[in-house]
C-alpha cells in the first residue's frame, strides 16, 4: 500500500508541474514573439 501512494505522490508532483508549466510556457513564448514583433515595427499585434 505504502509504495502505491509514493507512486501517486510522484504523479501528482509531475501533473502540478506540467499544470503550471504549460500556461507559462505559452504566455511566455506568445509575449516574446509579440516583443520580437514590436522592435520590427508592428505596433498593435494581438490587439
Amino acid at each position: 500500500m505504502f509504495e502505491l501512494s509514493r507512486e501517486m505522490i510522484a504523479y501528482g508532483i509531475v501533473a502540478v508541474v506540467i499544470a503550471i508549466g504549460v500556461p507559462w510556457l505559452g504566455y511566455t513564448l506568445r509575449r516574446r514573439k509579440r516583443e520580437r514583433l514590436r522592435r520590427r515595427g508592428v505596433k498593435t499585434y494581438g490587439h
